[in-house]
């Protein structure tokens, strides 16, 4: 069966998510955001009708990360099942009895390439010593590789079981059941987009569990997770009769960024992210950052999440030589790892003198997307100036660890790596009169959203649910496209 969706019922208000925060901030930052952060937009890497047929089979093989998340490589795993463990070493089979631990250790792949645990009865297989939000207990199998720098762990279960961990560990259970739904089926789309392709070639996994794809078991299973799930099984976003990379993210700052939140030069195939906004501000002109400084500033209370904490936030950052310092370090790092995104332009100096830098004297916006979001800033010192373009690599020139947040409600949070959004305007506080040639003092930043604002805003869902959306209109109002069953599609390839 194909529910059509009806699209531009609604003004859009918002956009995989980048979740940086545990269960209680869950829709702060998901998914596929930002990390996941951002996630970047992958193409499939094959447009063979068969390939894509055997992609929507029901199985997903998922990357597990160490603790933290810091590395692909474990060290060593504890594992434990309620019921009996398989043990296959290559063919070599033995049993450990339920309730006993396994440890798996380099050791144990001497003269072995693979090593796969199941648990009977469909028992789930626990990873005691890996640190989640909850027990950290596995459906389906655990296949194990050797490597020089140490296990790799691939999760092979069906998508739908997959995705009964996803969805609360992207999107806090307790939200309606119509955003849950939605949440379910974006995360559905998303993990048969990739499914095309390996982000592991090496061990043939689609994704990882981080947030540089969807969060996966970071949170235990729950009831409405479960049936949000069942409500929709096999239900996909199509646009063109072809799955799509169906992004997510926290919050949305009023208006959705689309797919220019990750390269202007958009194609066709990307109009199913819908981009919204006022031309306006996108105008490079004095007017339009007027313009959009009043509307950070005041917001709109037709906006789906203006009492959201994360629909307005602000940093106070001051610039004392500590702090120019690590930004002109973070600065010069950007533009080693990626020179297109960051240009350090000097007449007289060596790029490699920007860290030494004693002061800023200006920051500005070199360019915004007609959603407000800004795609390009210009930071400059007394002998250097440095571009930085995209909205990510923005939100890594400007964030700081460990710095504080004040959101709308005037609660506190915590930065990691990521400036919030790249939806913001800047206050700049001169150390004399603001005149040429002197420096900054401090930078006031006045944000909106959290995420990189492309495709569904979970809070967005939240607040569209509660004023009576269908999951189906949810995903209209930030989705071109259709609804179809992943059995039809498997059909017509």
């Amino acid at each position: 069966m194909w529910v059509v969706i009806v699209v531009g019922m609604y003004r859009c208000s918002a956009y995989l998510s980048d979740f940086e925060e545990d269960t209680a901030d869950k829709a702060e930052e998901s998914g596929p955001e930002e990390n996941k952060e951002d996630t970047k937009p992958i193409k499939p890497n094959s447009k063979d009708p068969v390939h894509d047929a055997l992609a929507l089979d029901g199985q997903v093989r998922v990357l597990i990360m160490n603790q933290g998340y810091q590395s692909i490589y474990h060290t060593e795993l504890v594992i434990a099942c309620s019921e009996e463990m398989t043990i296959d070493q290559d063919g070599k089979i033995s049993m450990v009895p339920s309730g006993s631990e396994y440890v798996l250790t380099p050791k144990n792949f001497e003269g072995i390439g693979r090593i796969c645990i199941t648990g009977k009865n469909q028992g789930r297989l626990q990873l005691k010593n890996l640190g989640r939000n909850s027990s950290a207990q596995y459906r389906g199998k655990l296949e194990c590789f050797s490597s020089a720098e140490g296990i790799v762990v691939i999760n092979e279960l069906p998508v739908e079981e997959y995705l009964y961990s996803v969805v609360p560990s992207e999107m806090p259970s307790a939200y309606p059941e119509e955003a849950l739904k939605a949440q379910a089926i974006s995360a559905r789309t998303y993990t048969y987009f990739h499914k095309k392709s390996y982000a592991y070639p090496e061990w043939e996994a689609h994704m990882d569990d981080s947030t540089a794809f969807q969060v996966y078991m970071n949170c235990e299973e729950t009831p409405s997770a479960v049936r949000a799930v069942n409500d929709t099984k096999n239900q996909v976003l199509t646009y063109d009769n072809a799955v799509v990379e169906s992004f997510y993210y926290s919050t949305s700052s009023g208006y959705n960024g689309g797919a220019a939140v990750w390269n202007d030069a958009a194609s066709a195939a990307d109009a199913y992210l819908i981009e919204s906004g006022n031309e306006l501000f996108a105008a490079n002109s004095e007017e339009g950052e007027q313009a959009y400084r009043q509307y950070i500033d005041n917001g709109n209370e037709a906006d789906v999440e203006y009492h959201e904490a994360w629909y307005r936030w602000i940093y106070r950052r001051t610039l004392d030589d500590n702090a120019v310092r690590k930004m002109l370090q973070k600065l010069y790092a950007l533009s080693k790892t990626q020179p297109q995104k960051v240009r350090i332009r000097s007449k007289y100096l060596s790029s490699d003198e920007l860290p030494n830098e004693k002061g800023i004297c200006d920051i500005r916006i070199l360019r915004r997307r007609k959603s407000g979001m800004a795609a390009g800033i210009m930071i400059e010192t007394e002998h250097f100036r440095v571009s930085v373009m995209t909205q990510h690599v923005i939100r890594q020139a400007l964030g700081c660890v460990q710095d504080t947040i004040t959101r709308k409600d005037g609660s506190s949070y915590t930065m990691g790596e990521l400036l919030p959004s790249a939806y913001f305007y800047i206050e700049k506080i001169y150390d004399k009169n603001g005149e040429k040639g002197d420096t900054l003092k401090q930078i006031i930043i006045h944000g909106a959203g959290y995420g990189h604002g492309c495709g569904m805003s979970q809070n967005g869902a939240k607040g569209l649910a509660e004023r009576g959306l269908t999951a189906a209109e949810i995903l209209a109002y930030y989705y071109n496209g259709e609804i179809k069953a992943v059995d039809a599609l498997k059909t017509a390839g």
